[in-house]
């Protein structure tokens, strides 16, 4: 270990600034065992390999050799320095040379933010809720009526006879606006059902009461998100034929229909409805239990923040912002990055938004990291890699591109880390904890969504740090997924 003088010449808050002093001599000793190390491997015409004297090669090689020492002293000094001193830095410390060069001391200054002392926090003594959702009889009912919904058969309906709503039609069409033509103004055998409005809002009901053979013309405005941003909002008009009609037949609900669906029968159909619905419920209640967590550690730990960790928080958000405010009129999928926003300003309340969501994000990393090393938290190479396989299986078809990737640029996998290591540590939270349960039915569970998901946004720990994660709001949707699902898993 290097010998050196250490000086704190300031403390300001989280703010230190160090004075370090290498002597000469201690600089020389490196520079001597960088010299020898560099006599075994270079070769110098007219001796031997190895065999070069000292002198010769600190006279050709002093100035390299003097810079690539100091570099690594105030690369590991810098460091020591920090540790010595019980300094744990927030961010990359700024050093600046005040004195250097050959035959000198050296002395430079460290300029550092320190990671807040933050009081230990008693897990065993936080109260969460954890909500239970109660499954009543029209809950199920409601999921098999669509599950019916599903295999409903569609039979032609009778020559002549009209179409209502509930009804399958079947047209070609070809559309115009101002009295030409665009590109995809034209579909055949488009099948829409009647009062489903799937297609543009508005143009179902122009089809009641039509019969097959009918010519009809509809007019409609295209919708704002319209993919041709230049038809937005304009008048169209669709030349529709219509091809056939066609009713549903109705379903009947028993033994074969929940054979169908790989029940034994619609008892035992019913029961697995009542798990997957406890499944679907459970990814959001966990959602709710997670945001309670976080929103105790923001409420009830108070510590000076690091500046440059805020600020750097805030670059952050603040493009995530203006990204949205440009897109803002676009479907989420259709977000381009890259683009240039300089245009884009942001008013005084979103100003302070930001603010307060970069300071929220800065404080409950820290204050996650601090539990992880207090309760030794690790994150291990088999659950990096399991999360790997779990974003590769997301992108079928792109597995080998993925693998690539991350093989090319392995310090991408320690992203995969900060999701993981916050997930280890809310669960932790919770087995500490003292948990209440709440049994709540599902139009209590769909009021706790509805007023979550209008706070989640972008209040997750900060990135930038160990813990970090984006899932929150994807998982408040997860009660729409499987509705259709045309087996049911056991």
């Amino acid at each position: 270990m290097l010998s050196m003088k250490v000086t704190v010449l300031e403390t300001i808050g989280l703010k230190i600034n160090l004075n370090v002093l290498v002597e000469k001599k201690e600089i020389d000793k490196k520079i001597e065992e960088r010299t020898v190390e560099l006599q075994k491997t270079v070769n110098i015409k007219g001796f031997r390999p190895g065999k070069a004297p000292i002198d010769l090669l600190k006279k050709q090689f002093g100035q390299a050799l003097y810079g690539e020492v100091v570099e690594k002293i105030l690369q590991d000094n810098t460091f020591q320095a920090l540790n010595e001193n019980k300094i744990k830095p927030a961010g990359q410390p700024k050093i600046e040379i005040k004195s250097s060069g050959e035959g000198k001391d050296l002395e430079y200054t460290i300029s550092v933010e320190k990671v807040p002392e933050i009081k230990k926090i008693e897990l065993e003594k936080i109260s969460l809720t954890d909500y239970k959702l109660k499954i009543e009889k029209k809950d199920l009912d409601d999921r098999i009526n669509l599950l019916a919904e599903g295999q409903k058969k569609y039979v032609n309906k009778k020559e002549g006879e009209r179409s209502i709503k509930g009804d399958l039609v079947i047209f070609d069409f070809e559309a115009t606006v101002n009295g030409k033509s665009f590109e995809g103004n034209k579909g055949e055998k488009v099948q829409i059902i009647l009062g489903k409005e799937l297609f543009i809002k508005g143009f179902d009901e122009q089809l009641l009461m039509c019969k097959a053979g009918d010519k009809i013309n509809v007019k409609i405005n295209l919708p704002e998100n319209y993919s041709n941003k230049e038809l937005a909002n304009k008048i169209a008009i669709f030349n529709c034929s219509i091809v056939e009609l066609k009713k549903s037949e109705p379903i009947n609900i028993d033994d074969q229909f929940a054979k169908n669906l790989g029940a034994k029968d619609l008892n035992d159909l019913k029961i697995l409805i009542e798990k997957q619905l406890s499944r679907e419920q459970s990814s959001v209640t966990q959602t709710i239990i997670r945001k309670e967590i976080l929103d105790y550690f923001d409420q009830n730990c108070e510590f000076d923040l690091p500046e440059d960790m805020v600020k750097n928080e805030q670059e952050i958000v603040r493009h995530s912002f203006i990204h949205e405010k440009a897109h803002k009129d676009e479907p989420h999928d259709d977000h381009k990055h890259g683009h240039d926003h300089s245009d884009i300003k942001l008013t005084k309340e979103e100003e302070i938004e930001v603010l307060d969501i970069s300071k929220r994000r800065v404080k409950l990393a820290l204050v996650l990291n601090q539990i992880g090393e207090n309760y030794k938290v690790q994150v291990t190479t088999q659950e990096l890699q399991q999360e790997l396989q779990k974003q590769m299986s997301m992108y079928p078809g792109q597995e080998k591109q993925i693998k690539d990737y991350y093989q090319k640029n392995p310090s991408e996998i320690t992203r995969l880390r900060g999701p993981i290591y916050e997930d280890k540590i809310v669960e932790l939270v919770k087995s500490k904890a003292k948990i209440n349960i709440k049994e709540i039915n599902k139009k209590e569970l769909e009021e706790l969504v509805k007023d979550l998901s209008s706070k989640l946004k972008s209040k997750s720990p900060a990135k930038s740090t160990k813990s970090g994660d984006d899932k929150s709001k994807k998982e408040t949707k997860s009660e729409n997924k499987s509705k259709s699902t045309k087996k049911i898993s056991k």
